[in-house]
């Protein structure tokens, strides 16, 4: 298998690395996520639990959670001024809450909540007028967070230590293989902002690949490894254009697959959805079956930490089966509740 470069990967570490507080945490809540895999949502708030951090969110602020309204803003059917309001307000939850390092769970959110930063520090007119229509909308001052990290980010600042609560490696059972992972970078996370807030840049990035190591795993380099997975918010909302969506995910799986990776995972909620979702759209198109599981990262510690696959750690929102990776590792599950994995052998 092939390996990053550790003496290019060490260069881009030295200019692409960043502070990432280890508490006083706010929680915000993704859109995708929520939906299609709740159960990854949950355990965010779990894992901070069995950590011992400090972390807070929108319940600690008496105040009800919005969406960050990046679709709408990506998507070019809003505002930049209505974003800026939008996550305006959800910083002011976290002064409320007592809490100055936002977590955004989801990667459009975080790259949404740099952005705002971006815009709101180097503006001084727009500033005061967000602030203006922030006061005059909901009654709320206009304090700019000194961090925001995503939530992966914090996996990985955590992740020795969440490591010696393991159960689980992810080595192969039977023979103590490392299993070959793939890492998939929502592009919001380290595309937007590479120089300031992607751990490792753009193209070497470290946050994901840096749990796998850790957590006993090999990482694996392959030709299309940063290719978007082509959610594309003008893409997946319009019907016309999904074709683009399923054509990029069908050229990153075509391009890893003769590396034999043993699972993907990815730390954006809607590459997650198509990745995952779209293999079975390949399968009826191209009858080509690849059938790679997809996790995302808070999935991937949930399992190694023994947690129920189905009742937390919630694999039964998959399209792609989880069970042959757990026969893998090695880790039991109630037969009853698989999926019909005959379907895709």
């Amino acid at each position: 298998m092939a390996n990053f470069n550790k003496e290019g990967r060490q260069k881009l570490w030295q200019k692409y690395s960043k502070e990432i507080p280890d508490s006083n945490y706010f929680l915000t809540y993704s859109c995708i996520l929520s939906s299609f895999y709740p159960a990854s949502e949950v355990m965010v708030g779990r894992i901070y639990d069995l950590l011992g951090v400090n972390w807070k969110n929108t319940n600690d602020s008496n105040s009800a959670w919005s969406c960050c309204s990046g679709i709408g803003y990506h998507g070019d059917i809003m505002p930049i001024e209505a974003t800026l309001l939008t996550v305006a307000r959800l910083w002011s939850l976290a002064q409320n809450a007592g809490a100055d390092v936002v977590t955004p769970t989801c990667v459009t959110s975080f790259g949404t909540h740099c952005e705002c930063k971006e815009l709101l520090e180097q503006d001084a007119d727009l500033c005061e007028k967000i602030a203006r229509m922030l006061e005059q909308t909901c009654g709320r001052k206009l304090i700019i967070p000194e961090y925001i990290v995503h939530t992966s980010d914090v996996y990985y600042r955590h992740r020795e230590n969440l490591k010696k609560h393991f159960k689980y490696s992810l080595t192969e059972a039977r023979t103590g293989r490392p299993l070959q992972v793939v890492d998939h970078i929502g592009c919001h996370y380290s595309k937007l902002f590479p120089d300031k807030h992607a751990l490792g840049g753009s193209e070497y990035c470290e946050v994901l690949a840096g749990m796998v190591r850790a957590w006993g795993g090999a990482n694996i380099d392959y030709p299309e490894r940063r290719h978007c997975c082509g959610m594309g918010f003008r893409q997946c909302m319009i019907p016309p254009n999904r074709g683009a969506t399923l054509s990029s995910v069908y050229k990153k799986i075509k391009s890893m697959a003769p590396f034999q990776p043993d699972l993907i995972v990815t730390n954006c909620p809607g590459c997650q959805v198509f990745i995952d979702k779209e293999q079975w759209a390949i399968y009826e198109v191209t009858g080509e079956k690849y059938f790679i599981p997809v996790l995302t990262y808070q999935e991937l510690a949930g399992l190694l930490l023994g947690w129920d696959p189905y009742d937390i750690v919630g694999i039964d929102s998959h399209t792609v089966p989880v069970e042959p990776l757990l026969d893998k590792i090695g880790i039991p599950y109630e037969k009853e509740k698989s999926m019909h994995v005959e379907t895709f052998a």
